[in-house]
């Protein structure tokens, strides 16, 4: 284990989960006083787990939910006016059984929303726009501007753009 990451766990993660509920300001500094990469208006909640916050990228607007869990792992980007809602989990190693460690970075993109409970597998790519609803599992790619739900995960429909959004 680095230097970094036994910096982290002792120190970093406990004064992150300590700040008050809109010191929005504080834990973005303690994230970046550990590499992280944050907009100024990016909000993370104080009861997040972020793994290796030198890992993470996050945009304009985007806001990681109560109880939420980032393993970073690998590299995770968090595009701008995205939400990853409170209870979910985005992975980036997995324990794959016999088979090894699944890793893989996750992207989500712009207007991506990771609904409250739903997981994403690591090397997934949540496509502009697009919605994984509650309690769901991304474990493959999903095409922007879709909305996804079920067990098995399945398209229910298609997301309508932004009114003002150029057309792609």
């Amino acid at each position: 284990m680095s230097f970094r990451e036994s910096a982290w766990r002792a120190v970093g993660c406990h004064a992150f989960a300590w700040t008050f509920h809109n010191w929005y300001g504080m834990r973005r500094a303690i994230l970046r006083a550990f590499g992280a990469k944050l907009t100024p208006t990016s909000k993370q909640r104080p009861s997040c787990i972020i793994t290796h916050p030198w890992n993470l990228t996050m945009g304009i607007e985007s806001a990681i939910g109560d109880g939420a869990y980032i393993d970073c792992s690998e590299a995770v980007s968090i595009g701008d006016y995205c939400t990853v809602s409170q209870y979910s989990k985005v992975m980036t190693t997995l324990e794959a059984g016999p088979a090894g460690v699944w890793r893989g970075p996750v992207r989500i993109e712009a207007d991506g929303w990771v609904a409250a409970d739903a997981m994403v597998f690591p090397g997934v790519t949540v496509g502009e726009g697009a919605i994984l609803g509650s309690r769901a599992t991304a474990r493959a790619n999903l095409v922007p501007w879709t909305i996804y739900g079920g067990e098995p995960l399945k398209a229910l429909g298609s997301r309508p753009r932004f009114a003002g959004m150029p057309p792609e």
